[in-house]
């Protein structure tokens, strides 16, 4: 913490030690208080510094490591381009033990009683002033050393440097060297103001913190944050994690900022309002302007030039009618010009010169992919303070460009100023960190939309060409649309409804081309790899189809049976299209309730299914395999196979099961009667309201409005997805209940997981909008 200005006068013994800066040449320029002087010459080499102070550094620092001293050491620089230095420490025995310097030569200057020394083709000249050892280069300048009675801004700076850092730098405003510490030229326009900075650093780190004096009055970029209170900086929370350099301003009254910035460009005070009085943060992010509201949508009414554009992921992205607006109102502050579109994020307002860029930012924050989620930002913000007046942050890329270093793993670091009565504070972290292996992060990898509203889930369906995996996904117009790994269209097809349930897959001529064959509510179709219709396919049916296909293959021999459910009825074709005969169902005039599923127990077959009141059991045939009698009041979720017996659920929220013997078991989940189920062979997951269950864990979510969980099974690990339609987020949990990492994730469907693509890494697939799907990596 900076020790505030002691402005009270008080008299000192301007001969001691203390007070070395009554010896500073008038015009100093950069002044160095070293305390720990083998740590500082070593410091030299830093990774950071080593860019910054070493050049001007390089003659003096062959000089100082013929020190022998524990106390304070001041470098000082003055003249033209920092050429001429002196240097000032407490005079001890053998402080400059020049005997012990090998190369050297060495007079004394009788007259003036200044030693003459050469080290190497260094030339210096020394003396001592009472208990004060002096060291130049500079002859003149030594021959008029002596302590000044002036008690100005540079000794008050002096005085607030902590004597347990390594290292303060005290240096104007105007060094373009030191001063690109700070981050921003902002500083720079006034070449008589001090900027002091105690130094903590390590091999590869440094850390800073400090003070900039402001004059009594409006004459600095950073005094237009005067009568201002620091604010917590929100821009973090929306900035890309990928953002290069940002710089955030903050206020908690803009009216005052606008007066004190009218101030500074010698404008007469402007008190008519804009939509920028109801903001508290403004921000530069690198290509963009990001404005902070606690009325986001008071900011948006108060913006009278304005159009829709476009509306993404269900956000309305408007035309900005006055693009200049910010760079008119806010020069030199801002001086951004291109602000042709803008859109309404939470209580943030994005303005761009492009809808691409708005959409870029949206996507990434509605994955959480923000500046404040990042890893290497979460590193450095224990050090930071909470609020600020300026934020500046720059990632690598930004920090290399900055210092003009080729420096690697600097990802997040940051420069933050607070205004408090005329000086502000300065809080600096630059710091190496290195990322971890890409595992468990989550990126976007394409979007695709059909432009028009899509009615089901996508589904991947499997891609025998490549064996990969596409996507289908079908309008409302009922047109179906086969969507490549890479998120383009690959075909379009018109039908004859909606399809119900999923989407199978059979190879019908057992040659390893496989199509889909799905229904929709009166046709059965089957469609090849084009989209094109198979032969003797689509079947037009009078009769409704009132549950989704169902495709057997009972032997694994690519015979298969396509099971077509009408109200009571059942019809089983082949691959061919030809009804099978021997199969018969009666079904005693009741109406079936779920779509058959075939399982297999033992060496036995087992077509399964529910009607209004009862579990039905076939065989191959249709005929009764097992004659259930019990009454059971299914719920709306599907039959599964669970530890080998037939597994549904009921309205009172009990898992009812029944093994091959025809033995039933009802066991109570505590669920309600609305909720859902799945199932593995081994795994059931369970879910209502906002409780989730992975066998016995539980997982309490969000109050929402979720689909039902699914479950998949891939690269050996059991998967648990599920979306809150309210919030649009995509949850994803292990088999232990356990979220996988870097999720939930921005979606607005059910999601599926999948190997699209034939590396290690699996894929989620769910919905941006009502028109666009949206694919996700797991890396």
């Amino acid at each position: 913490m900076i020790i505030p200005f002691i402005l009270v006068s008080c008299q000192r013994d301007y001969n001691t030690p203390d007070h070395f800066y009554k010896f500073f040449p008038s015009k100093s320029e950069v002044i160095i208080s070293v305390n720990e002087l083998n740590d500082f010459i070593q410091s030299s080499e830093h990774t950071i510094l080593n860019g910054i102070y070493n050049r001007s550094l390089k003659a003096p620092a062959s000089i100082l490591k013929n020190f022998n001293t524990r106390e304070r050491v001041y470098i000082v620089f003055f003249g033209n381009q920092n050429a001429n230095y002196l240097v000032l420490t407490k005079n001890t025995p053998n402080v400059f033990a020049i005997d012990s310097i090998p190369n050297y030569i060495s007079e004394n200057i009788s007259e003036i009683d200044i030693t003459k020394t050469q080290i190497d083709s260094a030339i210096v000249y020394h003396k001592t002033y009472d208990n004060v050892f002096a060291l130049s280069n500079n002859l003149e300048e030594l021959k008029k050393l002596k302590p000044t009675n002036q008690d100005d801004e540079l000794s008050k700076l002096i005085e607030t440097t902590d004597k347990k850092s390594i290292v303060s730098l005290i240096f104007k405003a105007n060094r373009k060297d030191y001063s690109n510490l700070l981050f921003s030229e902002m500083l720079k326009d006034s070449a008589n103001n001090y900027i002091s900075l105690d130094l903590s650093l390590s091999e590869k780190n440094l850390h800073f913190n400090g003070v900039a004096i402001s004059n009594d009055s409006i004459s600095r970029l950073i005094d237009c944050f005067k009568n201002t209170t620091p604010q917590e900086i929100n821009t973090l929370h929306i900035a890309p994690a990928s953002t290069k350099s940002l710089m955030a301003f903050a206020y908690d009254d803009f009216a005052v900022f606008h007066t004190n910035l009218n101030h500074l460009n010698g404008k007469v005070k402007d008190s008519t309002k804009t939509f920028l009085n109801f903001t508290n943060e403004m921000a530069l992010v690198d290509n963009s302007l990001i404005l902070h509201s606690l009325d986001a949508n008071l900011v948006v009414e108060s913006i009278e030039e304005k159009s829709i554009a476009k509306t993404f992921r269900d956000i309305e992205i408007y035309e900005f009618g006055t693009p200049d607006f910010f760079k008119l109102k806010l020069h030199p502050i801002i001086n951004y010009d291109s602000a042709n579109y803008f859109s309404k994020y939470d209580d943030f307002i994005v303005f761009s010169n492009s809808i691409e860029l708005i959409e870029s930012i949206l996507s990434d924050v509605l994955n959480n992919n923000t500046i404040a989620n990042s890893e290497a930002f979460k590193n450095i913000s224990k050090n930071l303070t909470d609020e600020s007046s300026i934020f500046i942050y720059k990632n690598n890329e930004a920090l290399s460009e900055h210092l003009n270093l080729n420096i690697k793993n600097y990802h997040a670091n940051v420069v933050q100023y607070s205004y408090e009565d005329n000086y502000a504070h300065v809080n600096g972290i630059i710091e190496e960190f290195r990322k971890k292996a890409a595992s468990n992060s989550v990126t976007e990898s394409f979007t695709t939309s059909i432009g028009k509203q899509i009615i089901s889930p996508p589904q991947t369906v499997k891609n025998h060409v490549n064996n990969t995996h596409d996507i289908a996904v079908q309008d409302i117009d009922n047109v179906l649309y086969l969507i490549s790994n890479s998120g383009n269209i690959l075909w379009k097809k018109q039908l004859q409804g909606k399809i119900l349930g999923e989407i199978e897959q059979i190879d019908m001529y057992k040659n390893g081309r496989l199509q889909l064959a799905f229904v929709t509510p009166n046709r059965l179709y089957v469609l090849d790899r084009n989209g094109n219709e198979v032969s003797p396919f689509p079947f037009k049916f009078n009769d409704e189809v009132t549950q989704p296909l169902s495709v057997f293959d009972y032997d694994k021999n690519r015979n298969y049976r396509l099971l077509v459910t009408q109200g009571k009825n059942l019809l089983m074709y082949d691959a061919k299209g030809k009804m099978v005969k021997g199969f018969s169902y009666k079904s005693n005039n009741k109406v079936i309730t779920s779509q058959p599923m075939h399982f297999r127990i033992g060496t036995k077959d087992y077509i399964v299914f529910s009607t209004e009141d009862q579990l039905k059991v076939l065989n191959r045939q249709g005929n009764v395999r097992i004659n259930v009698t019990d009454k059971i009041r299914f719920s709306d979720n599907k039959i599964y196979l669970y530890q080998n017996k037939f597994t549904a659920s009921n309205t009172l929220g009990q898992l009812v099961q029944m093994d091959s013997k025809g033995k039933i078991n009802r066991k109570d989940l505590n669920l309600t009667d609305k909720h859902n189920i799945a199932t593995t062979s081994k795994t059931l997951v369970s879910m209502y309201e906002n409780k989730l269950f992975i066998k016995s864990r539980r997982v309490d979510l969000d109050y929402g409005v979720y689909t039902a969980p699914r479950i998949y099974y891939l690269n050996d690990k059991i998967y648990v997805t599920l979306t809150d339609l309210q919030s649009k987020k995509v949850y994803l949990y292990d088999s232990q209940a356990k979220p996988i990492p870097n999720f939930p994730v921005f979606g607005t469907s059910a999601a599926e997981l999948q190997k699209l693509d034939k590396d290690k890494d699996l894929e989620l697939i769910t919905q941006a909008d009502d028109k666009t799907i949206i694919v996700y990596k797991l890396h």
